[in-house]
């Protein structure tokens, strides 16, 4: 084997672990390179906000549904199930919102006929899925789905989005980074 074969294989298997572990490649890489043992803590109990508005200031949309469930317990791979309880990923959480709670079409899904029994599309099928229109990183409003290359979530304005994370952070709405999840692969609008 090459070098190059050889770097792939382990950039291929951090990937993997990362998500596997529920753990944030950046973080995963840092600790691997440092010696340090991640956190492995998992103890994130359903935790459903009461009301309110979006912290867009909008009182509708797949935002004001998403940031309902900040707290919600994070599961990679996981399938929400049929009423959101179960721990999800980024893209089983996205999934839910807008296919469950919005009854919308989601790749691969007309409107209405995601269930949340199974995880659903990933993150590289809403990334080429042609049901949304694709968007400049400067016009991202509330709503818009935001999408790279192993992570997703909902905007909730030009600045913040929602997501599920990892076991440690749950579902959280955070700031869009700049950096440590690699380049936006498509901000979509529905």
């Amino acid at each position: 084997m090459n070098g190059k074969a050889i770097a792939a294989i382990g950039a291929g298997s951090l990937f993997v672990w990362s998500g596997i572990k529920g753990w944030g490649i950046l973080a995963t890489l840092g600790d691997l390179v440092t010696g340090k043992k991640p956190d492995e803590s998992v103890a994130y109990p359903l935790s459903i906000s009461s009301g309110g508005s979006s912290p867009s200031g909008s009182d509708s949309g797949i935002a004001a549904i998403a940031t309902q469930y900040i707290g919600h317990a994070y599961k990679f791979g996981g399938a929400p199930g049929v009423n959101g309880a179960n721990p999800w990923d980024c893209s089983s959480f996205v999934n839910y919102v807008v296919g469950v709670k919005a009854g919308l079409a989601i790749p691969g899904n007309a409107p209405g006929q995601y269930k949340g029994t199974v995880h659903g599309p990933t993150t590289g099928v809403w990334a080429v899925w042609s049901g949304m229109s694709t968007i400049k990183r400067a016009d991202v409003q509330a709503n818009d789905i935001l999408v790279w290359g192993a992570h997703m979530g909902i905007a909730t304005s030009n600045t913040t989005y929602v997501s599920a994370h990892s076991p440690k952070e749950g579902t959280t709405n955070v700031a869009i980074p700049t950096n440590g999840l690699g380049p936006l692969v498509r901000i979509g609008r529905l």
